[in-house]
């Protein structure tokens, strides 16, 4: 096992066996669990009853890693998975420890009927380990803790209302979450699931320890979901260069992971988002080359181009136009016709727009071309009604880590100091920075108002 392994399951103990490679196992489970690596964590926990076919918390955590978690909704086909290896737990329990018992006895409730009865016996599983996190102390107490909050926050939800979650299920996880940081804060699963839980908090603040904690962690490539998940924060509260240095971290274990040999590629459904955080990330930087660098991922893991979009965002106008050239997204479409409206290109600008009417759906970008040529053709009221919608499709479609890659109040405020509308341009840029902290273009945008509006050069 490598260096950086041991450096990271040594943060991450769930003693149950004196056998040591049984235990190494037990140990790399937990930790796959805690980082949202469900498939492989079932491997370690099925590699430990392997080495020790008596240990009943083996498949114990055969039946946890099945299980759901914040990202993954339970399925029929991991509930029947689920069940036999409970099954087997319980068979074995009787060379178990009490408080070994105690969990096992915890995950037959979540198992012991159908698939049509997982609502009720899901609750009985949470009721039960919430109880048990209240009984015993120590690394099994905090064991307990966690895996009662996750399965808090399942039911729970994460919104918030003011200050506190809006549920009591998620205010009691808050609780739990807190305990185990009290005394232990460098808990990989307790800080994963602080950020996770802050991710729709009006205050963040009390996140940020978790998100430097998480950063500063020594962390195996199976566990790269950790060390995106500092992102959230920084992403979230306009701290970009952060952010991507996280995505960048994440990113580097997550190519490693993929040299893994035997490694269970369900958890590659996390790239694709774990991209576009940084790729977003980059796009609010005033750093060209790197912002490339995530466009050619995002390439990759979306299978499209994203290199004249980046462009664009940049103001390299002639670079978007011809990258675009042999555009066939609605998205692509748009670039294409926004970089030919920057060029005063308006052949091409109306060639974009006549094959974008064609469309019966498409999203913010192609909203966002429309209200700008609208505005270059001097029709301002269809501008701003375009502009609205953009800025409505942004609001419903991303929120917490998740940024648009071209903020429409941005464009809302470029539009209006195009118009020598100054107060609507402050408005807009100022919007555009509640929603997007420290976006540096709204940054900028907002200064230029400010010193147009007030008449001083």
């Amino acid at each position: 096992m490598s260096a950086f392994l041991l450096a990271a399951l040594a943060a991450v103990t769930f003693p149950v066996t004196a056998n040591a490679a049984a235990q190494t196992a037990i140990d790399r489970g937990v930790l796959e669990y805690y980082a949202y690596d469900g498939a492989d964590a079932v491997n370690a926990f099925a590699s430990a009853a392997v080495l020790e076919p008596n240990l009943a918390m083996a498949f114990w955590g055969e039946a946890l890693a099945e299980g759901p978690d914040l990202n993954t909704a339970m399925s029929e086909e991991r509930f029947a998975r689920a069940s036999v290896a409970a099954e087997k737990a319980v068979a074995l329990e009787a060379s178990a420890t009490p408080q070994q018992r105690s969990f096992i006895n915890a995950m037959a409730l979540r198992y012991r009927g159908t698939w049509n009865d997982w609502k009720d016996d899901e609750a009985s599983y949470r009721d039960a380990m919430a109880a048990l996190a209240g009984n015993i102390s120590g690394s099994e107490g905090d064991s307990a803790a966690l895996l009662a909050a996750e399965a808090l926050f399942e039911t729970g939800g994460l919104t918030w209302v003011g200050s506190a979650p809006a549920s009591p299920q998620a205010r009691r996880g808050l609780a739990l979450i807190d305990g185990v940081l009290a005394h232990d804060p460098a808990n990989v699963m307790a800080n994963h699931l602080c950020l996770h839980l802050y991710d729709f908090a009006s205050d963040r603040a009390p996140a940020a320890a978790c998100a430097q904690r998480l950063d500063a962690a020594v962390l195996p490539p199976q566990a790269e979901h950790l060390a995106h998940m500092p992102a959230h924060y920084w992403i979230e509260t306009g701290n970009y260069a952060a952010a991507l240095a996280s995505s960048e971290r994440a990113y580097r274990l997550f190519m490693q992971l993929q040299t893994i040999p035997g490694r269970d590629p369900d958890h590659d459904r996390y790239l694709a988002h774990d991209v576009y955080v940084g790729y977003s990330a980059a796009m609010m930087l005033n750093d060209y080359g790197a912002a490339q660098t995530w466009s050619r991922r995002m390439d990759a893991a979306y299978g499209a181009s994203y290199d004249a979009l980046t462009a664009l965002r940049f103001g390299r106008y002639a670079d978007a136009f011809s990258l675009a050239a042999n555009a066939t997204t609605p998205t692509q479409i748009a670039v294409r016709g926004l970089a030919a409206i920057a060029l005063g290109d308006v052949a091409s600008a109306r060639d974009a727009e006549s094959r974008l009417r064609e469309l019966t759906t498409y999203g913010d970008v192609v909203q966002i071309f429309y209200g700008t040529l609208a505005q270059d053709e001097g029709r301002y009221d269809e501008a701003a009604r375009w502009i609205d919608r953009a800025v409505e499709t942004q609001g419903a479609t991303f929120a917490a880590e998740l940024i648009p890659l071209w903020p429409a109040l941005e464009v809302r405020g470029t539009l209006a100091m195009q118009r020598a509308a100054y107060d609507d341009a402050e408005s807009a840029y100022s919007a555009a920075l509640a929603a997007y902290p420290n976006d540096p273009r709204a940054q900028a945008g907002l200064a230029a108002a400010r010193t147009a509006s007030s008449g001083k050069p």
